[in-house]
């Protein structure tokens, strides 16, 4: 009997979730509402449904950093925008199933239903060697947190012009121009959800 753990700064999600869970599969061993102070142990046969939006991606990003060497990333689901997945399989190097957090409470229950089944879902073994340096991660997970240059240039005691080029180079890497309005706008365009690299 598998178990369903939920990784979520929103209670509400948690709450659905564990409710969606508990009336569609019965066969469940347990719904784990999952804090990052809780102390539980992962099992390789565990379900990982994780929501790293709104202020909670930098947590989210070392919580799955920390526990891939035990959880299958065949078995861990994103709930949230195609801009966090997009980033959180680029800094980690793998593929994650993605469910897209806007969508009806029906088309959520199907779709958890379909991923915890695991039922004719494909992933693709693409490689994610893009060379991005430690630092260039740092500054590209803290940007995705909704930091500016500017904030993270304090937080890391460097200037703003070090972490400006840490940013375009990560960018430059991934294949986007970094001049662009935002610096997330290449995300919205799916850039590297295409894993062009130029």
């Amino acid at each position: 009997m598998p178990r369903v753990i939920i990784w979520s700064e929103c209670q509400f999600t948690k709450l659905a979730l564990k409710e969606i869970i508990s009336k569609k599969l019965p066969y469940v061993n347990g719904v784990i509402s999952f804090d990052q102070d809780d102390e539980v142990n992962f099992y390789t046969k565990d379900y990982l449904i994780i929501d790293p939006s709104g202020g909670g991606f930098h947590k989210c990003y070392e919580f799955l950093r920390e526990n891939l060497n035990v959880l299958d990333p065949e078995r861990i689901l994103i709930v949230s925008s195609a801009v966090d997945v997009l980033m959180l399989e680029l800094l980690l190097k793998k593929e994650f199933k993605f469910l897209k957090k806007k969508k009806t409470l029906s088309a959520i229950a199907g779709e958890v239903e379909q991923f915890i089944q695991l039922q004719g879902i494909a992933i693709n073994k693409e490689s994610f060697n893009y060379n991005i340096t430690k630092m260039e991660e740092k500054v590209l997970v803290m940007m995705m947190s909704g930091l500016s240059v500017t904030s993270i240039s304090n937080i890391l005691k460097l200037s703003v012009k070090t972490i400006s080029v840490h940013k375009c180079n990560s960018l430059r890497k991934i294949g986007v121009d970094a001049s662009s309005s935002s610096a997330l706008f290449f995300l919205h365009k799916h850039t590297v959800g295409n894993r062009i690299v130029r």
